[in-house]
């Protein structure tokens, strides 16, 4: 009986330290896929709200990667630009746009002004956040 015991004692005690222990090859856990940037449609928002321009259209932008291409909607102008990403670094340059007289044309050169000044982005979710260095310029949003 004692044997049986001990024999049973043992048995548990093989079938723990084996079940508990760790195995070398570890589980990895894909992370979120992200938003590509490219050839998605980014409506600027502040406050959480689209921002909109002349005929109550959406300020907006679309960013062609393959074509190092950026298009959209200024609030009153159509423009395009050139995209460029090296080591990290963003650039729009080469800007060209419609040219339509409109009221507050001002808010739109600023807004043109800003992306001449991107340097950077990040994607946090269906988020596109353009910054100079380390300070936020605008944020756009994707459907």
């Amino acid at each position: 009986m004692k044997i049986a015991t001990i024999f049973c004692a043992i048995l548990i005690t093989a079938f723990i330290a084996t079940s508990c222990s760790t195995t070398t090859s570890a589980v990895k856990i894909k992370p979120k896929s992200e938003v590509s940037i490219s050839n998605q449609n980014w409506y600027l928002v502040n406050d959480n709200d689209v921002v909109k321009g002349l005929y109550d259209k959406d300020v907006n932008l679309t960013i062609d990667e393959a074509n190092s291409t950026v298009t959209g909607f200024a609030g009153c102008n159509n423009f395009t630009a050139t995209f460029t990403k090296v080591s990290g670094v963003v650039s729009f340059v080469n800007f060209s746009e419609t040219k339509m007289a409109c009221p507050n044309i001002s808010k739109e050169k600023a807004f043109l002004s800003m992306l001449k000044n991107v340097n950077r982005y990040e994607v946090s979710g269906k988020e596109l956040h353009l910054y100079k260095g380390n300070i936020l310029l605008m944020t756009f949003k994707t459907t």
